[in-house]
């Protein structure tokens, strides 16, 4: 009888574990379509343009969606019933995400489209799995806890470790310049841009049965106004990433993309950030990491 109980309990969780994992792939893949699916984006690879990019286009994006998504099940499997320290859980994502990135790269014939949400969102698909495991729902702000409490000691030693003479990539010299930590910042912080800044915003003009298209292209806009992006700090300056946040504010407090003429203010900004080789590529990676959170929140 008592062998009978435990099969039955043993089949229950693994089927639950299963739903769990599918629930969490699906909204990790499902938010990076929608990101680049979001139309218009300044600056931006979207369904009509290529934004400041002459590598990639929406079809690379779209490879590369489905070629890393296995990855996200993955990892969110890895989470679920973890029963080792957050930070050997970490250490394990990350040996997962570079199978993602070598996946990425063969999909799109060398591109980096999603290296920044292959971290962030892997990270999130992992600590939502292990929070639902444990508490039977999506906490939201356990699940962003987690991230910081995957990632925080590790990161932090990263950057303790940089080379100074000799940084090996774009982020460890803007940090080195700047200061500016960029999308692992925001990650070992518990993703306070999203927690404080998108999602709120996010929730709020979906409350109101705005269209999705254009209240993602809103929280897109939040994002940029509020967001030190890297992208922009690695092909320009300081000066240039101060004048793309009072752009983006300039708009907002125009009424964004609910007032008269947004879509022609809109394509006049993608213009103009193409001409200057300006992409915020670090908030759209931040805002499909919103749309994943949102996504996950009806399911509590």
């Amino acid at each position: 009888m008592l062998k009978q109980k435990q099969k039955e309990n043993f089949y229950m969780h693994t089927k639950l574990s299963h739903q769990i994992v599918e629930l969490i792939g699906c909204a990790a893949t499902s938010s990076l379509i929608a990101e680049v699916s979001t139309t218009p984006k300044p600056g931006l690879v979207d369904c009509v343009s290529n934004g400041a990019h002459k590598d990639m286009n929406y079809r690379t994006f779209m490879d590369s969606a489905f070629a890393i998504s296995p990855y996200f099940f993955e990892m969110a499997q890895l989470g679920f019933g973890w029963k080792h320290s957050l930070q050997e859980l970490f250490l394990e994502i990350r040996k997962i995400g570079m199978k993602a990135e070598n996946e990425m790269f063969r999909a799109t014939n060398g591109v980096n489209t999603h290296k920044g949400l292959i971290f962030s969102a892997g990270i999130l698909s992992a600590a939502s799995a292990y929070i639902y495991s444990r508490f039977g729902m999506f906490d939201i702000d356990a699940m962003l806890e987690t991230c910081k409490l995957m990632t925080n000691d590790i990161l932090e030693e990263d950057f303790k470790n940089i080379d100074y003479n000799h940084p090996k990539t774009n982020g460890e010299r803007l940090y080195i310049r700047y200061g500016n930590r960029g999308i692992r910042g925001e990650v070992q912080n518990g993703f306070p841009t999203v927690k404080n800044i998108a999602l709120p915003a996010l929730q709020y003009y979906k409350s109101l049965n705005f269209n999705n298209n254009l209240t993602q292209i809103q929280v897109l806009m939040h994002l940029i106004a509020n967001t030190e992006d890297t992208n922009v700090l690695a092909r320009h300056n300081q000066e240039t990433l101060i004048f793309v946040q009072e752009t983006a504010k300039n708009f907002l407090a125009q009424g964004g993309v609910f007032a008269e003429d947004s879509l022609n203010k809109l394509k006049n900004m993608d213009h103009l950030f193409i001409e200057k080789n300006i992409s915020p590529g670090g908030c759209a990676d931040l805002l499909a990491i919103t749309i994943m959170l949102c996504n996950l929140s009806k399911e509590i």
